[in-house]
């Protein structure tokens, strides 16, 4: 997914865009709602923990170079990210029965290659990250029906964070953050997660569409087969 950086004095921020979502009426297995409520314990893990995992893989994959994570675990999916590009689209095969994973919305804290430069501090952001989250406005669409429709200000259920990775995930390449200065590592990530039941069997189409006044547009395109073979 894509990454923007987000300069308030020499704090940078970047979010990772997908869309969030609450229980709707679109049938998964049985007629239930595709989405898991956020109060779950859902297939081993809570809600946090299912998107930690997620981001942390996300950027181990996409700024570290390289992951140790699967992108199956038990028998979850965590579906595919893409740190540089805004408009994504992705093709999927997932096994009948399969939960998936895709953190909609995410921002993480960084460490910067400026000893003068302190690391970012979600307590001291908390007015600014509230803000990038009561802002943002978000719709998931699956399979042509509207799950979600509204700002992350009513969606406070879902959120998730902020929580320290277990260690810092040290970039392949330093990013740049402005004149001089250089972020090396992600240290801690907060955001409004997801968790889905298995769809039924056959074509699925998946699409996030994200608007905040911080970060611009996205829109981002998941292609999900269901299938045995």
């Amino acid at each position: 997914m894509s990454c923007i950086v987000k300069r308030s004095a020499s704090v940078s921020l970047i979010v990772l865009m997908g869309v969030l979502f609450t229980p709707a009426s679109s049938p998964g297995e049985g007629g239930q709602s595709p989405l898991m409520p956020p109060q779950s314990h859902a297939f081993g893990k809570s809600l946090e923990a299912w998107n930690v995992l997620w981001t942390q893989r996300a950027l181990e994959e996409g700024l570290g170079g390289e992951t140790d994570i699967s992108d199956t675990v038990g028998r979850v999916r965590l579906l595919p990210s893409d740190v540089l590009d805004s408009t994504p689209v992705f093709d999927i095969t997932l096994d009948p029965g399969t939960p998936f994973v895709a953190t909609p919305f995410f921002i993480y804290g960084e460490r910067y290659d400026d000893p003068n430069a302190p690391d970012d501090d979600p307590i001291t952001l908390a007015p600014v990250l509230d803000q990038i989250f009561a802002d943002v406005e978000v719709q998931i669409v699956l399979d042509g029906q509207v799950l979600l429709e509204g700002t992350g200000a009513q969606l406070q259920g879902f959120l998730f964070g902020p929580v320290y990775f277990d260690e810092p995930i040290v970039y392949a390449e330093p990013q740049p953050r402005g004149t001089n200065l250089n972020s090396i590592a992600a240290l801690w990530v907060m955001g409004i997660g997801a968790v889905y039941h298995p769809l039924p069997v056959g074509q699925h189409t998946l699409v996030y569409t994200v608007h905040s006044s911080f970060f611009g547009d996205f829109l981002f395109t998941y292609h999900i087969t269901v299938s045995s073979k």
